[in-house]
């Protein structure tokens, strides 16, 4: 282990992060003041998903346009890749069999030929609303602030790392991985704390293997591929059982 630790840094992201959630938690108290919040949360959902993450793109990119002064490349957006273990098609496969591992959870059901069921009204708007979201904008919002702000803003500030299973971690990575874990206690809003610590750690140790892949590469493609394809396969596959059974 070799670390030199700056706090600055890590302050200045922290504060990043802190402003987001601040603004998220203020959307969420503007949708449930209106009328039909109920209504709008019970039937249509993703709504809200959309406008919390939002904040999660635009602030990074607009200070990542700031900091590079336009040259967005040297903060993940680009097409690199790492070969041969962190190419973009290698990444695909990844999340698709993540994805698939996932959707065991609909195996119960299908054994005991107990029907699908689906949160919300299955109709053209909130199937395409949802496989919107799962598949582009949750993906695209949080790679874009966590992983390509947040990782690489402490891999450019900070020194060192941490050796893990014979892979070289850069202290920034491990960073940002506790910074994408912790910043899903906003998950709070909408989900038990047993579920949330939950949710946390869990994001806390795949934003370890997805910042090492960002690492590698220095490309956005590479995290948003797996991280659309994990949830969009299992929530795909959903929608077809629903249809079939």
């Amino acid at each position: 282990m070799r670390l030199k630790l700056k706090t600055a840094p890590v302050i200045k992201m922290l504060g990043v992060t802190a402003l987001v959630a601040s603004i998220i938690v203020l959307i969420d108290s503007w949708f449930r003041s209106l009328p039909d919040y109920e209504i709008l949360m019970t039937d249509f959902p993703w709504i809200l998903s959309d406008l919390v993450h939002i904040p999660q793109f635009l602030i990074p990119l607009l200070l990542i346009y700031h900091i590079t002064e336009g040259r967005l490349g040297e903060y993940g957006f680009n097409l690199r890749e790492d070969p041969p273990l962190f190419t973009h098609r290698r990444m695909l496969v990844l999340g698709i069999a993540s994805g698939l591992l996932m959707s065991l959870r609909y195996l119960s059901q299908i054994v005991r030929g107990v029907p699908l069921g689906i949160s919300q009204p299955v109709n053209v708007v909130n199937v395409v609303g949802t496989m919107t979201f799962q598949w582009i904008v949750v993906g695209v919002c949080e790679e874009t602030m966590f992983r390509g702000f947040i990782q690489t803003y402490l891999m450019n500030n900070l020194e060192g790392g941490i050796e893990m299973a014979g892979h070289e971690l850069h202290i920034g990575t491990i960073i940002g991985a506790i910074f994408w874990g912790g910043f899903h206690f906003i998950n709070m809003l909408v989900m038990p704390l047993g579920s949330t610590v939950f949710l946390v750690v869990l994001t806390t140790m795949i934003g370890v293997l997805m910042g090492y892949a960002y690492q590698r590469t220095g490309s956005l493609l590479t995290t948003m591929t797996v991280h659309n394809t994990l949830f969009g396969v299992p929530l795909t596959i959903g929608y077809l059982l629903y249809w079939l059974t």
